[in-house]
């Protein structure tokens, strides 16, 4: 649930490239005009058409209308009116909240070119409200599912296409550990904010890596391994990696207990416990008596 609750709360960048949208447009009409050839979801065979047009013409502008209604939809909001360059954070519950809304645009429209070219006589509410909306949700469903995939797809290829990291460290440059650094992920588009000297330790989660702070209520999480944030990470030296799952900050480490062969950590201001694994016991020893002299 924690997982689920940090993917909508997750910021990034929103995809500001017209091809992209006018490629997305085309895909999503095509998959409904197919639909709607299979499934014929608004009973055009049982309407009588108001022109004299073929059903077959007429269902493939549904498709043409969906097509149209999306991509004009990302102009207005990217392109006009520039909405992706905006400084305020998005966030994926945005973009769902976003699709939502587009796709229910659509398929208003998409029912106002329906009465417009079918005559469908007098149709009883129940009929509307038990079988036309349940219909037209279920029509929007695999769009909407296509779209968030397409999406995934484009900014995944694109984050390891241009895998220079926004202001990563490098060690050639003056590193000033208050310095908050950003983090991206090299999997999906997702960066996050930290300050080194702040961090408390930093765990291996399944896909995630948890980044605990001081001061923080809950972990940031990112979608990388380990290792890719531990060489991030590695122009910090206060940063040691204790555990395979672990790398923990020493300006922290309030006190350990065990011995010589195993220890735990307790950390200022951090309930859990930090795990040192045996072979690293003797290195963060060592590293622990040269910061306190």
């Amino acid at each position: 649930m924690e997982k689920l609750t940090y993917y909508f709360q997750q910021k990034h960048q929103l995809i500001d490239n017209q091809n992209y949208y006018l490629k997305l447009a085309i895909i999503i009409g095509a998959v409904l005009t197919v639909f709607v050839y299979t499934f014929d979801p608004y009973d055009n065979y049982l309407a009588i058409p108001k022109y004299e047009i073929p059903i077959k013409i007429i269902q493939l502008g549904y498709g043409i209308n969906t097509a149209l209604v999306i991509y004009g939809l990302y102009w207005l909001i990217f392109k006009k009116l520039k909405y992706a360059n905006e400084k305020r954070p998005w966030k994926t519950y945005h973009h769902w909240l976003l699709l939502i809304a587009i796709m229910s645009i659509a398929g208003f429209i998409g029912t106002v070119y329906h009465r417009f070219m079918m005559d469908v006589g007098e149709v009883a509410t129940n009929y509307y409200l038990f079988v036309t909306i349940p219909r037209s949700i279920l029509i929007s469903v695999p769009l909407f599912i296509i779209t968030i995939l397409l999406d995934k797809l484009y900014t995944t290829k694109n984050v390891q296409k241009n895998n220079t990291q926004l202001e990563t460290v490098t060690p050639t440059k003056t590193i000033s550990p208050n310095k908050k650094i950003i983090l991206k992920s090299p999997v999906v588009n997702q960066c996050i904010e930290v300050n080194p000297s702040l961090i408390g330790y930093v765990k291996a989660s399944g896909n995630y890596v948890e980044i605990y702070s001081i001061g923080d209520k809950k972990p940031q999480l990112l979608r990388a391994p380990l290792r890719f944030i531990a060489e991030k990470l590695k122009p910090y030296h206060f940063i040691i990696k204790c555990h395979r799952q672990y790398y923990v900050n020493l300006q922290h480490v309030v006190n350990h207990k065990g011995n010589s062969q195993r220890i735990v950590l307790n950390l200022d201001g951090l309930k859990e416990i930090i795990p040192v694994s045996k072979s690293y016991t003797s290195s963060l020893l060592s590293h622990l008596e040269k910061s306190e002299k």
